[in-house]
Parts: C-alpha cells; structure tokens; sequence
C-alpha cells in the first residue's frame, strides 16, 4: 500500500480526485485545498497557491497513477511522491483493495 502526494493549482484538485476515484486509482484524497508554496522555477523564486493531494492506493497502481497525475495536472513538471506504508489497519487495508479493484 502506498500513499501519494501530489499538489495542484486549487481549481483542479476536485476533477483530479474525482477522476482518480472514479477510475479506482484511488481509495480515498485528502485535498488540502490552500498551501503556500515556495518554489524555484526557471531561474526564480516563486511564491503560489496550491492545493495539496494525499492519496491512498495500492502497490500494483503506482505508475498507472502516476501517468494521470501528469496527465491531469497542468503543471509543467507535477510532483508525485509515493510512501511505501509498512503497517496499516487491518480493516482499512481490506477496505481499501476493495475500492481500488477495477471494475469488472
């Protein structure tokens, strides 16, 4: 099981969770929906808004997931960081392979 963080502009972060949700990439998102973020880009130092994903998904997922984050995000260059979760409760593991099969 793995946990992917991701950051949008703000006015994406619900069509990329629903997406996500919808094609069963994802279990569940947390979206942060204001962050400040400090950045350098192409030679300067920014300062934006964004909206911060964590998302819950599951091992054999993490590179179909990573494609449509890139696909969906307008970002040049978005960030997706995966976390391996070594230990997770026993119940929402199970709930989550659930919700993350694919549909038949």
């Amino acid at each position: 099981m793995r946990i992917v963080i991701s950051a949008c502009v703000p006015e994406e972060a619900d069509r990329i969770a629903d997406t996500l949700l919808s094609e069963h990439l994802v279990g569940s998102v947390n979206i942060i929906p204001e962050v400040r973020t400090k950045v350098w880009w192409k030679g300067e130092m920014l300062t934006q808004k964004e909206a911060l994903l964590i998302m819950r998904t599951r091992e054999e997922h993490i590179w179909k997931l990573e494609r449509r984050l890139i696909e969906l995000n307008s970002y040049e260059i978005p960030e997706v960081a995966a976390i391996e979760m070594k230990e997770w409760n026993n119940k929402y593991a199970k709930w989550l392979f659930e919700v993350t099969e694919p549909p038949k």
